[in-house]
């Protein structure tokens, strides 16, 4: 655009001086060489656009702070003010903190010029700090400054500013003087509209949250008359007007779901309303409350709603932005298709209308979709038919108002003009037409190194992104061992802590062939000192002492596997009863010296489920000695019990059930929700890890099924394990 600009006053200057003469004429033919740049600005512009947006803010204020170093007085307060500039939409305090430091270095030395600037600088950062006070102080310092060295432009432009601000604060004195009149007087009518005025200009100075009060001031004195006269149209226009304004202030200050309250509001005023076109504007502010709350669908339902409006009164305006931000919808769940229709319907009624903005932001959204698909043809095209009708606004605009000048200042001397006009006419057409050809070439050239230095970058950026997922992707596989190996580490000692708890039954249930084993060979010592053994006793005994110590054996190679078994990864079929019936004849009569009743209902016609057998038996083991401490603990709590516990098998539908019901303390509701937990125990000190049940958890889980927990306070627990048959797992 500075090219146009630059081209544009050279044009000026040629006429002026030469050829004042049918500028109509000349404006066509300058328009023409314009666009003969058109294609190529708009590419130079689409590349360099992109870099320089992303990184000159940054770099620009990197490189003042480096010229500090070494730079006088005079440099710093040059520097100071463009840094203050520099930060003006990102950081406003650091705007006025750097203007305070220009200006207190151009006070000391003198500098007008800079101090002047300081002071428009600290200006604009009060505005946007919202301290309009401070602001008009720091512009009229400014424009005082200036008006001591003489700088007439910088005082209009800077006048024209301090004016506007001036004036909205003089309208704002005399609504205040107003509203407090007609307080005094109870004009609650005047008191409505004077409290919306004040709302108006607060939201023109973009004093966003004074407007709001003022607004709500003026809904609150409606609603009361509203109350006193339901039927009044004055008043009901004026709350359509108030909701209007403070749902429009919620919307541009972002805050969307307050916005929509205030919108909805006015859905249901208007909703008996034969006023279409305000019925439509305002379904289409409700949906845009929805679209940037990410509310797609009823986004989506209220723009559709609009456009049926819209359609049935006509307004084609209207429903091609309906079906523009449809598109948008569309576009934002990913249905690009459906997208291209409603943007190509859009730009249809548009095109109809000759509503050349709607048209543009067509144009630019289906440019964008189509580089989304790498569809780079139609993307361009879509591209520079935006940016041509772009130019061509601004171009016609600029020319109007060049036209209308000329023929302001330059109607006298038309008839000398018209003659050096057509005397250079075809010289200037070569000097342009060899301009238009230098600037091609400096642009294909641009373009090459442009595109040369984008697809470096991106190789490069890539390269080192795949190299960090690499890296990552390795740590997470590590991670991934380590914690799996520790958790079979857990695993096992927790079967080898519940090993030791079986101990004393074990104990037992080894002791007992032991004695047997004894007797026996006592008995065939006896035998063998007889003068006439008796060889069938001798053979009952030695039959009796290998029973024995294959009983022996079965005990030993059972804890064996138990104890290894944990570590294999083994999968097979296998039936819960029996795991059941394995467990218990380790711990059984252990459970029997502790006059503990222990129960089996064991059904012998279980499907079979999937997983390791020695695993589920440690979950037994777990859930068993939970239910004894929890039998133990009731009985000191109540001596009278009977301490029992309950284990039953069936099968349910697809799934096998296994449950563990004592008669025990049972467990607290507010803890029952984490006893899965590591470390989590409803025992007494000293008793328990609190890992237990969290790893029965993950056992459990890894074979495909559940835990469930049933339990009331000072009533017992019921735990019940869901596996899934084999079948369907």
């Amino acid at each position: 655009m500075k090219v146009v600009f630059h081209l544009f006053l050279l044009y000026f200057l040629l006429v002026r001086w030469k050829t004042p003469n049918d500028y109509t004429a000349h404006c066509k033919c300058f328009t023409n060489g314009l666009f003969r740049l058109k294609k190529g600005i708009v590419l130079l512009i689409v590349f360099v656009g992109f870099i320089v947006t992303s990184y000159a803010d940054t770099e620009q204020q990197q490189e003042f702070l480096t010229r500090l170093n070494g730079a006088n007085v005079n440099e710093k307060i040059v520097i100071y003010n463009q840094l203050s500039r520099s930060y003006l939409y990102s950081d406003p305090q650091k705007t006025i903190t750097y203007a305070q430091k220009a200006l207190k270095l151009a006070v000391e030395k003198g500098n007008k010029r800079g101090e002047a600037e300081a002071y428009s600088n600290l200006g604009l950062g009060y505005y946007f700090k919202s301290d309009f006070e401070k602001l008009l102080k720091s512009y009229k310092k400014s424009i005082e400054v200036y008006k001591d060295i003489g700088d007439e432009q910088s005082i209009s432009a800077l006048s024209s500013t301090y004016y506007r601000l001036k004036q909205s604060e003089q309208a704002l004195n005399n609504y205040f003087q107003s509203l407090q009149i007609y307080i005094d007087q109870g004009k609650y009518n005047k008191q409505i509209e004077t409290c919306r005025n004040i709302g108006d200009v607060y939201r023109d100075i973009s004093d966003y949250g004074s407007a709001i009060d003022y607004y709500l001031q003026s809904l609150s004195l409606l609603k009361d008359r509203i109350r006193y006269y339901p039927n009044s149209k004055i008043f009901t226009d004026e709350l359509t007007q108030v909701l209007s304004n403070i749902g429009k202030v919620y919307f541009n200050q972002g805050e969307y779901r307050q916005s929509l309250m205030y919108f909805n509001q006015l859905t249901e005023i208007l909703a008996d309303s034969e006023d279409l076109h305000s019925k439509a504007a305002v379904l289409n502010n409700v949906a845009g409350s929805y679209f940037f709350m990410n509310e797609l669908d009823s986004s989506f339902y209220n723009y559709t709603e609009a456009l049926k409006i819209q359609s049935k009164a006509n307004d084609y305006y209207g429903a091609a932005m309906s079906l523009l931000n449809i598109g948008r919808i569309y576009l934002a769940k990913e249905e690009p298709d459906s997208a291209k229709k409603s943007f190509n319907k859009s730009l249809n009624l548009a095109k109809v209308v000759d509503a050349r903005d709607l048209i543009r932001l067509n144009y630019y959204q289906l440019s964008e979709l189509y580089k989304k698909e790498e569809d780079y043809k139609r993307a361009y095209e879509y591209q520079s038919q935006f940016s041509e009708l772009t130019e061509t606004i601004v171009l016609e605009e600029n020319v109007s108002q060049f036209i209308n000048t000329l023929a302001i200042h330059d109607l006298e001397q038309k008839n000398v003009e018209n003659q050096m006009l057509k005397a250079n006419n075809e010289n200037y057409k070569l000097k342009l037409e060899r301009i238009s050809l230098i600037r091609w070439r400096v642009v294909f050239i641009l373009i090459i190194i442009i595109v040369l230095i984008l697809t470096f970058f991106a190789y490069y950026r890539y390269y080192i992104k795949r190299e960090e997922n690499r890296n990552l992707e390795e740590r997470i596989r590590e991670e991934l061992k380590k914690q799996e190996a520790q958790h079979q580490i857990i695993v096992h000692q927790a079967s080898l802590t519940s090993l030791g708890e079986m101990a004393a039954g074990i104990a037992h249930e080894v002791n007992q062939p032991m004695q047997n084993i004894s007797l026996s060979a006592e008995g065939v010592r006896l035998e063998l000192n007889e003068d006439n053994p008796d060889k069938e006793y001798l053979k009952q005994s030695i039959d009796e002492i290998f029973e024995d110590i294959e009983r022996v054996r079965e005990i030993v190679d059972h804890i064996r596997i138990f104890s290894s078994g944990q570590k294999d990864m083994v999968v097979e079929e296998f039936d819960v009863s029996e795991c059941v019936r394995a467990a218990v004849s380790m711990i059984g009569k252990q459970y029997s010296n502790h006059h503990i009743d222990l129960q089996l209902e064991l059904s012998d016609h279980l499907p079979s489920v999937l997983g390791n057998p020695h695993k589920l038996e440690q979950v037994i083991f777990n859930l068993l000695s939970n239910a004894r401490d929890a039998v133990e603990e009731m009985k000191q709590r109540t001596p009278i019990i009977k301490k029992k516990i309950d284990v039953v098998t069936f099968s349910q539908g697809r799934k096998v059930v296994l449950e563990v019901i004592d008669n025990g303390v049972g467990i607290p509701l507010e803890k029952q929700t984490d006893i899965f937990l590591p470390f989590v125990t409803s025992k007494q000190l000293g008793k328990g890890t609190g890992l237990g049940l969290s790893i029965s958890h993950r056992l459990v889980k890894e074979m495909g099924g559940r835990i469930e927990v049933e339990s009331k306070e000072n009533e017992g627990t019921l735990m019940r394990i869901i596996l899934p048959n084999s079948k369907y797992n």
